[in-house]
């Protein structure tokens, strides 16, 4: 009968079962930090990307903000020649002007600030990309600073809807509507006559053209502020990121 023999099998020493293990654990090793290396590398190039579409939003701001402050000084410079005008005791005499700078400084400036990276990155939970601490903190200060001056938007709303009320006791609102020419306001002909020359009413109308001018002052100066922080954000940005300047 014949007899099979079993082949020996090998026997490993103890190094050599540690050489393997060693080799597996440096093989996973090197693996994770391989996918660490590309994740760094992925997220430094969104952070770029992040701050590169920063700036262009910040671009944008400056001239929103500059708009702001033009369109304050021309509303406050109507409202003063308004004033005067009223004040004087032949105004009857000037209609066309009167009719003209009332009706303008009731449109509001429809100001939108440019919010696109920064919602970005709060929705997204990228904030985490921004690995410059200085630039993280003053993008979110800035952007606490735009959220107030939608705020005080709305609160301009208000006094100029106080100030409508008063203007139609006053003004005919006939004229008004001639006024209205497409998206301008044109001066009216023939020196038209207020509707109303009640000394309360007109009193009551002047204080509250005077509260629109604190107003615009106040988003002017705010607005200037708001328009040095983006400047100095946009330099910081490139030069910490080396962007194009």
């Amino acid at each position: 009968m014949e007899v099979h023999h079993h082949p020996e099998v090998e026997k490993k020493g103890f190094k050599e079962y540690i050489l393997e293990g060693l080799m597996i654990f440096l093989a996973v090793m090197m693996g994770f930090f391989a996918e660490s290396i590309r994740e760094h590398i992925a997220d430094k190039h969104r952070e770029n990307e992040y701050m590169a579409s920063m700036v262009e939003d910040l671009k944008s701001d400056t001239a929103t903000q500059s708009k702001i402050i033009s369109y304050a000084k021309v509303q406050n410079a109507m409202i003063d020649s308004l004033i005067q005008l009223l004040s004087s005791p032949d105004f009857k005499g000037s209609g066309n002007s009167v009719y003209y700078f009332a009706r303008n400084i009731s449109i509001p400036e429809r100001a939108f600030y440019n919010d696109r990276t920064i919602q970005q990155l709060k929705s997204s939970g990228s904030l985490r990309l921004i690995s410059k601490a200085d630039i993280s903190n003053h993008i979110m200060a800035y952007d606490q600073k735009v959220r107030e001056q939608y705020f005080d938007m709305a609160d301009g709303e208000t006094l100029r809807q106080s100030y409508r009320q008063l203007a139609v006791k006053i003004f005919d609102t006939k004229v008004f509507n001639t006024m209205q020419q497409g998206d301008k306001i044109i001066r009216p002909a023939n020196n038209p006559r207020l509707f109303s020359s009640d000394p309360a009413l007109l009193n009551a109308y002047i204080g509250s053209a005077q509260y629109l001018k604190k107003f615009n002052e106040v988003s002017a100066k705010k607005s200037a502020g708001l328009l040095v922080q983006a400047i100095q954000l946009i330099r910081e940005i490139k030069e910490q990121y080396q962007l194009e300047k």
